[in-house]
């Protein structure tokens, strides 16, 4: 008889077992061992934090579990908290897919031959382990948790039985060795490296500009996609540099403001790696289109030296001029997610007050 799946927070003791998953994860990440690996994710890390500061009051760190099968490890969830209060991003969903002769026998088959109990048994502990994430969090006094899940893994219907709803489509644009800004245009000729000070209004971010810079996300941004991310200001203060963000956090991030007659209108994130690609961010305010193409060219000249594969460049289905912009410039799509959220309902805790009755 086949014992139940057990689900639970991360301890010191799974960590062998877990290591050993998140190896062959990562062996078949691309084959449907792992559900969801957030970019620039560790699930070891993640893992280490979340054991040695879950029960530390005061701080908000990763938090893992773990599903157990016959004493065995066969899948990690993780999430971690975001900059806004009451937010959580599901960041790594693994499991172990189990061989033939573990499962129970089924007269059914799949479409590729396998048994449909193999089929079903890597779907039925995902969505454990995603429903224990969601419990988790309204425990943390989350609002809302969200996951970016690759369109081609067909993880879609899994997210939509635990609840979440999908809200925006977000795509992934590649160059290679875009580091280059001598890299020619379409017209033959090369473009030349654009400086700070050839866009008017051009200026580092500043910690007074986080209010600004909210007007200008929800100015350009649809309102459905606004009240599922639920931002607000604090989602664009710059960074708190500090030991653990030293110790965890090896990128180097500039963060430049365009602004025109007291009004922010363009926003450009340029996040250099130590390993992997460049990635950029860029809000444009709509009726200031003009300054796409200088804004990329600034982030790969700014890039431009550092080792590098290339630089991504994420935009949104909202954002048509950016995609034009950017295969103009000879980036490529790579990707495609989409993100999911789910509102979740936070516990009231109602404080009785006995009342004072007045006796006539």
């Amino acid at each position: 008889m086949q014992g139940q799946v057990q689900v639970a927070p991360a301890r010191w003791w799974h960590v062998p077992g877990l290591a050993r998953l998140i190896r062959e994860t990562r062996r078949h990440r691309s084959d449907g061992g792992t559900v969801l690996w957030a970019p620039h994710w560790s699930p070891w890390l993640g893992l280490l934090q979340s054991v040695w500061t879950a029960h530390v009051p005061g701080v908000a760190g990763p938090r893992s579990y773990v599903a157990e099968h016959n004493a065995g490890a066969v899948g990690l969830a993780q999430m971690r908290p975001q900059c806004e209060p009451h937010q959580w991003e599901v960041v790594y969903l693994a499991v172990e897919q189990p061989r033939a002769s573990q499962a129970p026998r089924s007269p059914g088959r799949g479409v590729d031959g396998a048994p449909e109990t193999l089929m079903l048994v890597p779907h039925r502990r995902a969505a454990r382990l995603l429903g224990e994430l969601c419990d988790a969090a309204v425990l943390l006094g989350a609002e809302r948790i969200m996951a970016l899940i690759s369109e081609e893994g067909g993880h879609y219907e899994l997210f939509k039985q635990i609840g979440f709803s999908p809200v925006v489509r977000e795509f992934s644009y590649f160059r290679q060795g875009g580091t280059d800004a001598d890299r020619p245009r379409d017209n033959g000729q090369a473009s030349e490296p654009v400086q700070p000070t050839a866009i008017a209004g051009l200026r580092r971010q500043r910690r007074a500009d986080a209010f600004g810079l909210l007007q200008l996300y929800q100015e350009c941004t649809p309102k459905i996609v606004q009240m599922a991310e639920g931002k607000r200001s604090r989602s664009w203060d710059l960074p708190v540099e500090g030991f653990t963000r030293r110790l965890v956090r090896r990128r180097e991030d500039d963060r430049w403001v365009v602004e025109r007659d007291a009004r922010k209108v363009a926003w450009l994130h340029l996040s250099r790696a130590g390993r992997g690609p460049h990635t950029a961010q860029l809000m444009v305010a709509p009726g200031a289109g003009d300054l796409i193409d200088p804004l990329l060219q600034l982030a790969l000249a700014g890039a431009s030296g550092q080792p590098a594969p290339g630089m991504l460049v994420r935009a949104r289905e909202h954002q048509p001029e950016l995609m034009t912009a950017l295969e103009g410039q000879g980036f490529q799509p790579v990707e495609s997610r989409l993100l999911m959220v789910k509102l979740l309902a936070a516990p009231v805790r109602h404080q009785f007050v006995p009342a004072l009755e007045k006796v006539v």
